[in-house]
């Protein structure tokens, strides 16, 4: 009988084992599955645009720049600067470099040693995707502007968005009266209305509106201001999504708590900011799980509000799709890189974001 115990023991404990090793096979799969796209598209970024129709799972080797190169094809394909060039090689810049103009006839013509054409050009293929993204511009802006208007739009949308939806939530609590139910269902129809149907007409009324400001017309610092404020205008407007969070966890309120604090002398306000705000945690924190990716990677109304030299991250990445050639190796760069920021800030808020969502897990 013992050693029948012993048996089935030894069964279970083997039981729990290979569970274990298959919980974690599991988990090693799918965190592989996670990050490989991030990984590939870091390893894409150093690909020559050459070569970005073949699969690399590592960084190809360094290549160097042919001699028999164009001026004009490095300078399409690969953004060349050919002022820095002239610079580098002492041409002088009032000196005309004809676009099938080779780097080996450059060399001829101006006596400069292979060695420095090759020096210079060293790591041209690898790293020309970063050197361009991070010190050279597309269409007159440069990642770093992009990045920053991209980061100011987002903080100020999801900071309104939020204080104008708790106001909302707080009017609309209880659902008790019929205007309040019209509002809310006035809300809850922007779920079946398509952001294109709209389009056209917003941007007329915007544009009419701003119209009528003086020095709108000209490219300046008011024109600048005036079309990243249409966007946050877009982003904080009454969404549906935003509205049913609020409405519905202002409304799980026990009213007695409203109903004492203005007994004590509480106006509405301070209600609302010392007593309600710090109760709606975890909607607050939803929310901004929701929505600081959908702001932070809007595409289609900064592209059509925004000047291209005004432009946010992902008008700023198109920007590098060009009509007759592409350089997918600054896309790819660029791709990364705004991915960064956002990844940045999921890992270093990760405690509020756990600690905002588990606040309502647990009564008592």
């Amino acid at each position: 009988m013992a050693r029948s115990g012993e048996k089935r023991l030894l069964t279970q404990s083997a039981r729990r084992r290979l569970l274990r090793i298959f919980a974690l096979v599991v988990m090693l799969i799918y965190t592989a599955v996670t990050i490989f796209p991030f990984y590939a598209l870091f390893v894409r970024s150093f690909v020559p645009t050459k070569e970005s129709a073949d699969l690399h799972l590592w960084m190809p080797e360094v290549q160097e720049v042919s001699m028999d190169a164009q001026i004009g094809n490095l300078s399409v394909f690969y953004e060349l600067d050919t002022n820095a060039m002239k610079d580098a090689f002492g041409i002088p810049q009032t000196e005309f470099l004809m676009a099938r103009t080779t780097l080996r006839q450059i060399g001829e013509k101006y006596d400069i040693p292979e060695e420095q054409i090759k020096e210079f050009f060293a790591g041209f293929y690898r790293y020309n995707g970063w050197n361009t993204l991070m010190t050279g511009e597309l269409y007159g802006t440069s990642f770093w502007g992009a990045l920053l208007r991209t980061l100011i739009v987002t903080v100020i949308s999801l900071t309104l968005l939020i204080f104008l939806s708790i106001l909302t939530g707080y009017g609309l609590a209880g659902l008790k009266h019929r205007y309040q139910m019209a509002v809310y269902n006035i809300y809850l129809l922007q779920m079946v209305i398509p952001a294109m149907l709209i389009l056209l007409p917003q941007y007329l009324l915007i544009q009419w509106f701003y119209n009528l400001i003086p020095g709108y017309a000209d490219e300046g610092f008011v024109r600048t201001v005036l079309q990243l404020f249409s966007i946050v205008l877009i982003n904080i407007k009454g969404t549906a999504l935003s509205v049913m969070i609020f409405t519905a966890a202002i409304g799980s309120v026990p009213k007695e708590i409203e109903d004492s604090a203005m007994i004590d002398g509480a106006s509405s306000w301070q209600y609302i900011r010392h007593i309600l705000l710090p109760l709606l945690k975890v909607p607050i924190v939803s929310l901004i799980v929701i929505m600081l990716p959908l702001i932070y990677n809007q595409f289609l109304e900064p592209y059509v509000y925004l000047d291209p030299k005004n432009s946010t991250l992902l008008p700023f990445i198109q920007s590098a799709v060009g009509q007759f050639s592409t350089n997918y190796q600054v896309i790819y760069s660029a791709i990364f890189a705004s991915v960064v920021p956002i990844v940045l800030v999921y890992l270093l808020f990760r405690r509020f974001f756990v600690e905002g969502v588990m606040a309502g897990a647990i009564k008592g």
